[in-house]
């Protein structure tokens, strides 16, 4: 059994403040079990007023984190507030560890030693991974993905998102190990023992894609080069996006279909060029893709597709929590209403399960094949959930 408990702060000029009340409210939701770790998600300016060091100096267990664009608890909800997840057994094992810094060059073998790190404190195997990434300019999110799904077997859950900041350049991102603090470095979680998640995974409404679909025939690693035979441009503009609009758009999303008997997934591209367009994960020949349309509408929706499937799940087979990781660019799409999703869970939710959201970009979750085997993917601009 694991339980879960939530906290938030608002006080960000105030560290000792921000700690204070932390430590109130979960002292307020019960004692600790023998095994227990931290999870917090914060806007960037409690790592600035130190508010995350005084954190971990108080704690008697393990917290990692990063920074996010925003959270939500059963209590409140907003884009400047600190979330703190406690998990708590008896019988599941926790294990932290913070990688060396990532890159391009360097991005397989700190993720294969960060994991292999983390795996040496626990008596076995993992049941689940939580990981919490670097957003780097030179290092896809997919890259660190894959490395951590191949060093763990390519068979043991991966739940996570990639730091962020409110910015645009996401240079005040950052991912931490109790005190230690870093850019470009994955913070990591292993669980060990009787932990039994189920995730669930929307992105956007069904009337928001292109009935049109498409053949990739040809890319080159991260690099769409060619749609149906043709330069991806020449085939963006024969569904309506002319090259010459493209300058304007930050980022362009589209359904995949790996025609692995999984469910299309949402990607976006972006950094369009005369050779192409790159994007978040790689793209081999034959892939099916069809143009999709992010609005506040679609937003709304499937997050409460999301919430429901998994309130439904959690009544009928019990649950100590349940975690959300949303996009980020949700956020951005609803705005100046940048809230109302967040809302949306609490309302939705209530005071029924402990849950916890964490405004994020570049989504790690399990899907699953219609045979009910499961495959760790990387997402964009989806509502990922796990119930556990």
């Amino acid at each position: 059994m694991i339980k879960m408990m939530t906290a938030y702060t608002i006080e960000v000029d105030d560290p000792e403040a921000a700690v204070s009340e932390l430590l109130e409210q979960i002292e307020r939701k019960g004692s600790l079990l023998e095994n227990t770790v931290g999870i917090v998600s914060c806007y960037y300016e409690f790592i600035e007023t130190g508010a995350i060091s005084a954190l971990s100096e108080r704690l008697p267990f393990d917290v990692i984190g990063c920074t996010v664009m925003g959270s939500a608890t059963n209590e409140q909800y907003g884009l400047e507030q600190m979330t703190l997840v406690v998990l708590t057994s008896d019988d599941i094992r926790f294990s932290t560890a913070l990688s060396e810094p990532i890159s391009t060059d360097a991005a397989a073998k700190p993720v294969e030693d960060v994991y292999r790190q983390a795996l040496e404190k626990l008596p076995g195997e993992p049941s689940l991974i939580f990981a919490l990434g670097p957003i780097t300019s030179d290092a896809s999110g997919e890259i660190i993905f894959k490395a951590l799904n191949a060093v763990s077997g390519n068979n043991i859950p991966i739940f996570g998102t990639l730091s962020n900041d409110t910015s645009l350049t996401y240079e005040n991102s950052r991912t931490f190990l109790n005190g230690q603090i870093h850019q470009f470095k994955l913070a990591l979680l292993l669980m060990h023992g009787p932990i039994n998640p189920r995730f669930y995974v929307t992105a956007i409404s069904d009337k928001n894609i292109q009935q049109k679909k498409a053949v990739v025939t040809e890319s080159e690693g991260y690099l769409l080069k060619r749609v149906n035979d043709m330069p991806l441009l020449d085939y963006l503009a024969t569904i309506g996006v002319q090259k010459e609009g493209l300058s304007a758009i930050t980022a362009l999303p589209f359904l995949v279909d790996y025609g692995d008997g999984t469910k299309p997934i949402v990607l976006s591209m972006y950094s369009f060029t005369e050779a192409g367009a790159y994007c978040p994960s790689e793209m081999p020949a034959g892939t099916n893709i069809a143009l999709a349309e992010v609005d506040y509408n679609s937003v709304m929706e499937t997050a409460e597709t999301t919430v429901r499937r998994a309130l439904e799940d959690a009544r009928r087979n019990g649950a100590s929590g349940v975690l959300a990781i949303p996009c980020l660019t949700r956020i951005l799409v609803i705005s100046p209403n940048s809230e109302d999703e967040m809302k949306k869970t609490a309302d939705l939710i209530g005071e029924e399960f402990p849950f916890a959201i964490i405004y994020s970009g570049g989504e790690m979750c399990p899907v699953y094949t219609e045979k009910r085997e499961r495959i760790n993917r990387f997402h964009n601009l989806t509502y990922t959930l796990m119930v556990f």
